[in-house]
């Protein structure tokens, strides 16, 4: 996944909680390993009823997704639902999409969806590798 937006302009990577939350982490670590920092968020499915009570998670106090380049991050793919929530709330919070990127796109409509709404999308496999 790091592989294929390095040498973009990318601020932070996250996606909706559960499933965006390890591959963000570890995208993270690897880029900063690389010498290529970015940082890690994820969206929750719905705002806590106490603390914060904030859809977008994991920023520091002082920080916001305002004006920040960001590349959204999903395990499975099926239509693209899940990541359209995180990237409403992104959106919500000021960020702008660069991309969406799935491990595994099931080729139910994702891609079809991320076109019409202008936001570029790929996938590391699709359900046709395992088969």
């Amino acid at each position: 996944m790091l592989d294929s937006i390095k040498g973009e302009d990318v601020d932070l990577v996250g996606g909706l909680e559960m499933g965006a939350v390890p591959l963000a982490s570890a995208v993270a670590v690897m880029s900063q390993t690389l010498g290529w920092p970015l940082q890690a968020f994820f969206v929750r499915k719905q705002a806590k009823e106490h603390g914060a009570m904030k859809l977008v998670e994991g920023l520091a106090p002082h920080e916001s997704l305002r004006g920040k380049r960001i590349v959204i991050l999903e395990d499975v793919t099926t239509t693209g639902g899940s990541a359209t929530k995180a990237i409403e709330a992104v959106k919500a919070e000021g960020g702008s999409i660069v991309r969406v990127i799935s491990i595994v796109d099931r080729l139910e409509g994702a891609a079809d969806n991320f076109k019409a709404a202008g936001i570029p999308f790929s996938a590391v496999l699709t359900i046709d590798d395992f088969r």
